[in-house]
């Protein structure tokens, strides 16, 4: 016998969770054959925290160097303690609408759902009319995207809701694909203010390719 560690995994789920899982990408699968614009209008969206300095990573701060010279030297330096809260919506033709939190506000329930009413439909009516009435607005479980108020409000709008499976970062499109590229463009740059920060993700996010 040999003594090992445990793995680290993000979730243990169960066998519930795993079956809910199973049957919602069976059930987007069979969509996707039988709707061929089931993707043209899924709308997705997710929450990050953005610093207003974020240190390179050690591959951007590589340098040449000759074979003879000692190797370059950094100090470790640590992300700025203000973040802002963003909530950013997307469809496959690109961003929608990226909305920084208030400073001081959290998202709740009711927060979100007057971002969904008075920021989310807007934005759609003007950057994608044809989606009016017409979208699937893909979200995760996190609490205040299931509160009640939230719920409500969807259901008045005829705002279809796409199931996510429990605990499932690798269906959330934001987490592994957007956010990771927005804050690598971010990196190593130091922002005065919310709103100089707020011009960069907005240039970052307009210029980010689609095929990524």
């Amino acid at each position: 016998m040999t003594k090992v560690s445990a793995r680290w995994v993000p979730k243990m789920l169960d066998d519930s969770k795993k079956e809910i899982r199973m049957t919602c990408s069976e059930e987007m699968l069979t969509r996707h054959h039988s709707d061929p614009h089931f993707l043209e209008n899924l709308v997705t969206m997710d929450e990050t925290r953005i610093p207003l300095f974020n240190p390179k990573t050690k591959r951007q701060s590589k340098q040449w160097k000759h074979p003879d010279s000692p190797p370059p030297k950094k100090f470790r330096v640590g992300a700025s303690a203000e973040k802002i809260l963003y909530s950013i919506f997307w469809d496959q033709k690109g961003v929608i609408l990226s909305y920084p939190l208030p400073k001081g506000m959290t998202i709740i329930g009711e927060c979100y759902r007057d971002i969904l009413k008075n920021h989310l439909l807007p934005a759609v009516a003007e950057k994608r009319p044809e989606l009016v009435g017409n979208f699937i607005l893909h979200q995760d479980n996190a609490p205040p995207h299931k509160a009640r108020t939230v719920t409500e409000f969807l259901v008045e709008q005829g705002i279809e809701t796409l199931q996510h499976p429990p605990y499932s970062p690798d269906l959330a499109p934001s987490d592994f694909w957007l956010f990771d590229a927005l804050k690598l463009s971010l990196r190593g740059r130091q922002f005065p203010s919310r709103s100089s920060l707020g011009s960069a993700v907005y240039q970052s996010l307009k210029h980010t390719p689609k095929d990524l």
